[in-house]
């Protein structure tokens, strides 16, 4: 499984391709100071965060914590299905938030497999959005290039058999910031190019015997997609075993 706590030198890393540094720099001719990088990137992510709100009634919450479910939460890639838990926590109260940014890593898997957890195959990549990254014919994935279309990004696939793995950035109901899977392929692709669309629609539910990362291709229960398309933010309400939007 691929898993592993953000650093604030990776972050400084990715301040410096985000459009609105770029556009400082040239604006200024001059170097940012790492006080504004981290200003800057404040600012940007604030932008770009999309969060929900959990609530639980209370009765809902004794009920679940009793049968030991866990609130689980996905990720959607284009038009495909949900096939990876991005987040589970069995530490959920009566109000959770869970939010998340456009920070994505690519990697490849040998492997999908329903009820296992991602076995990532490759180097992990970092990848914005408009760019492309070769998985060359000794299986490393490249450097990514300023290439396709803006709204996504591209696996250039010059390897063979391999199974595309997106991970991004979120923030827990725990408060930890991480970046995990959100998606692996479940079918391999053969050489040639692939489009990774994150989209801003995520589904939640309860479940029990799960865990962060574990990949899966059944429809979940108890379950509500909530869809940031054109908002920021959402909250929701899970009561008398029922998602209501609030």
């Amino acid at each position: 499984m691929y898993c592993k706590i953000w650093q604030y030198s990776r972050i400084q890393k990715i301040t410096l391709k985000t459009k609105s540094i770029k556009t400082t720099i040239m604006s200024t001719e001059t170097l940012l100071k790492p006080e504004e990088v981290a200003l800057e990137y404040q600012n940007f992510m604030q932008d770009v965060q999309k969060k929900v709100t959990i609530n639980i009634a209370l009765k809902d919450l004794e009920d679940l914590k009793a049968a030991n479910y866990k609130l689980c939460f996905a990720k959607k890639v284009a038009d495909k299905a949900y096939t990876v838990v991005w987040q589970s926590y069995d530490n959920y109260l009566f109000n959770n938030k869970f939010s998340w940014v456009p920070v994505y890593e690519l990697f490849g898997s040998n492997i999908f497999e329903s009820d296992i957890r991602v076995e990532v195959s490759t180097n992990v990549q970092q990848i914005q959005l408009g760019e492309t990254s070769t998985l060359n014919s000794a299986g490393i994935l490249e450097d990514p290039i300023t290439a396709g279309p803006k709204t996504l990004f591209t696996l250039n696939n010059d390897y063979g058999s391999i199974h595309p793995g997106v991970n991004q950035l979120s923030t827990g109901i725990n408060g930890e910031t991480i970046s995990t899977p959100i998606y692996v392929a479940e079918d391999a692709v053969v050489s040639g190019k692939t489009e990774l669309k994150p989209v801003e629609k995520i589904l939640v539910w309860f479940e029990q015997n799960i865990e962060t990362s574990t990949m899966f291709s059944t429809s979940r229960s108890r379950e509500v997609e909530i869809d940031l398309t054109n908002t920021n933010e959402a909250s929701y309400i899970y009561e008398n075993q029922e998602w209501k939007k609030q």
